[in-house]
């Protein structure tokens, strides 16, 4: 019997195990790294446990201890989710050596899938194809060159034990293969704790399609169908769906088969998935297979009505699956969006969710969160911070429920990518099901969403928060007053406001708005008719605006419009003049893994500098033009905020 379960994990997921756990009657035991300490799924949990003294999240990646809560709780088993251990097969195993049933497949069959390279040969074997590849016993450069002419450009660099998009480059020329392997190993050390990578032939013009599958300990193996995850950025997945559009269900059967095959010469008993590519004449190659849940698992439970770790918990009580199981019919569609914190480079963004409002869940749209208003989100975690999965009978219903509720977010705080999803579920390509796994990366000034302010509704939004009468957080004394007052002058009030990588720099006297630089003037009026709520007129122009604030961060929402705006002081107005004589900053918090130039080098325009670590993901940083290296701020290993100072280049 399964009483209770430690659910190994963080964030959505482990908010969505404690949901089929408390609907089935089972305790759940939640386990927090210092910095998660206020956490929604610690809220939800019936027991929590603090795991290790650093900040970094690393307790989630520590087996001993996450054992030992689970014995000193009496916890009959462990969940670990996706990511973390879910597909450690030490830890599987010392769960195992403890008595405390592992929900998911057998040590053995972790392994075996785990080593990418170790997975093809088994699935070659039972006459599954697999892409060809290698995985050289020398890790150094020239193995991996003299490898990379025997496949053929491009190629793809994978780490061994990998997955979610980690550890992973294209590599299109000997060029870029240097730096590529080394970015890999870091990435792929950072993310599971092994740099082995593997070479693959990359194949162009495929879609990303995986199956679904479920076995148990009686050697039943069957398939949940498919889902597509083609629509992908940084080799992540941003979009999936169920069932895949445009896929022959000649294609379809086949795919079916090879998974449940594939399954079988495992003997796998649990929830897993088998991921292939598929080019466009239906040929199609096994990539890997994933020994947990997926994060997309949503859209595959709506068109079958099934709680899938529902079923993972009872396999892994010794259940045998349902007789039913076989005969289950895809019902509608169902599509899922990823809402990530990130910039509109996809670079990560950070810091604190001053506003959070999520649309209403129904019958055909479900949200799968992690977060709650006012928590601040780490530069440590995935930067997933919900799902939205949208049902309707027909994939033009189901796409428009999730239009409709990304239309709904009201988020204030970082940067999020609802606009960007919102530009990609509304391209004629993705509507008609027509693209590929580059579809973002060759689409992306088409996808890229542009804001379209217009300068009446900037200068209506920084008339209201000048006029705020608590805008300074002083009060009311002249002593603290930010209107620039002078005794014998006009009253007059500046605002330096930071929107679309501009400063935009106004100056209010009378009732009379000025934008400086571009040599405007408005006539304004209006009031604060609530704690969030303004109403004013602009050139007689009427705007109703709703605006949410942290500190000097700023969100300000029409009925069909969002502005991110942040106040600048007179001290971030001076860096930002140093910055634009040569000083290079940070895009963002993160920590310095690699510097590849030192200080006197002469560099070209383009020249990669150095290379940056947040969220287990690299990001390098780029020279802006060609000069000399005047002055370096930072050492290798140092942790930087965003917007401090790493280098100076002198043209």
């Amino acid at each position: 019997m399964i009483n209770k379960i430690l659910i190994a994990n963080r964030g959505e997921i482990a908010c969505r195990i404690i949901r089929t756990c408390n609907r089935l009657g089972i305790a759940t035991v939640g386990i927090y790294a210092p910095n998660d300490r206020n956490s929604l799924h610690v809220k939800l949990a019936d027991e929590t446990y603090c795991i290790g003294p650093g900040e970094m999240g690393t307790g989630y990646l520590n087996g001993e201890d996450i054992l030992e809560i689970a014995l000193k709780t009496n916890s009959d088993a462990i969940h670990p989710g996706y990511g973390f251990l879910s597909e450690n097969h030490d830890f599987a195993q010392m769960c195992s050596n403890k008595n405390i049933i592992f929900i998911g497949p057998s040590p053995e069959v972790i392994k075996a899938m785990g080593l990418k390279n170790e997975a093809k040969t088994i699935m070659a074997e039972a006459g599954i194809p697999v892409i060809k590849g290698f995985n050289p016993q020398d890790q150094d450069y020239a193995s991996f060159l003299e490898l990379a002419e025997k496949v053929g450009y491009p190629v793809m660099l994978k780490a061994v034990a990998g997955g979610g998009g980690r550890g992973m480059r294209v590599v299109e020329s000997e060029n870029e293969m240097s730096e590529s392997i080394d970015s890999a190993k870091r990435e792929s050390l950072s993310s599971f704790g092994n740099d082995t990578l593997l070479i693959e032939k990359y194949v162009n013009s495929a879609r990303h399609i995986e199956v679904q599958i479920i076995g148990d300990n009686y050697g039943n193996v069957t398939h949940l169908f498919e889902r597509e995850c083609s629509l992908q950025r940084r080799h992540q997945k941003v979009i999936e769906e169920a069932p895949a559009p445009s896929l022959q269900q000649v294609t379809r059967d086949k795919l079916f088969e090879a998974a449940i095959i594939g399954g079988k010469a495992i003997g796998y008993c649990g929830v897993g998935t088998f991921e292939f590519l598929v080019d466009p004449d239906g040929h199609f190659w096994f990539l890997e297979m994933n020994t947990r849940i997926q994060v997309e698992h949503p859209v595959t439970e709506f068109i079958t009505g099934l709680d899938i770790v529902e079923l993972q918990i009872r396999v892994a009580r010794d259940e045998q699956l349902p007789e039913n199981l076989n005969t289950i019919k895809a019902r509608g569609h169902a599509i899922e969006a990823r809402l990530y914190l990130e910039n509109p480079d996809f670079t990560p963004s950070f810091g604190k969710l001053y506003h959070l409002e999520l649309p209403e869940e129904d019958k055909n749209l479900r949200i799968d969160r992690g977060v709650i208003e006012g928590d601040e989100v780490s530069l440590n975690y995935d930067p997933m911070i919900a799902k939205l999965i949208g049902y309707g009978s027909t994939r033009d219903q189901a796409l428009e429920v999730i239009h409709n509720g990304l239309r709904s977010l009201k988020i204030g705080g970082p940067a999020t990518n609802e606009d960007f999803l919102l530009s990609l579920i509304n391209n004629p390509h993705v509507r008609s099901g027509e693209f590929d796994t580059k579809f973002i990366e060759t689409n992306i000034e088409e996808l890229s969403p542009r804001q379209d302010v217009s300068n009446q509704l900037l200068a209506i939004s920084a008339y209201a928060l000048m006029i705020k009468s608590d805008f300074s957080g002083k009060g009311h004394s002249p002593w603290f007053d930010n209107s620039g007052w002078k005794l014998g002058a006009l009253l007059g009030r500046e605002i330096k406001l930071r929107f679309n990588n501009r400063i935009w720099n106004f100056v209010l006297q009378g009732n009379i708005l000025s934008l400086r630089e571009d040599d405007l003037s408005f006539l304004v009026e209006g009031e604060w008719t609530g704690l969030r709520d303004f109403h004013g007129k602009i050139d007689q122009v009427e705007f109703f605006l709703e605006i949410y604030s942290d500190q000097d961060d700023f969100t300000v929402f029409t009925f069909d419009q969002k502005l991110r705006l942040k106040r600048i002081s007179e001290f971030q107005e001076t860096r930002r003049l140093n910055n634009q004589s040569g000083t290079l900053t940070s895009p963002m918090p993160g920590v310095i893994v690699t510097v590849l130039v030192n200080k006197g080098q002469e560099i070209t325009e383009g020249e990669s500098l150095l290379v940056l670590e947040a969220m287990k993901t690299e990001h390098v940083i780029r020279a802006p033009h060609a000069g000399i290296v005047k002055e370096m701020f930072f050492s290798l290993g140092d942790q930087v905020s965003e917007g401090v100072e790493l280098l100076t280049i002198q043209k």
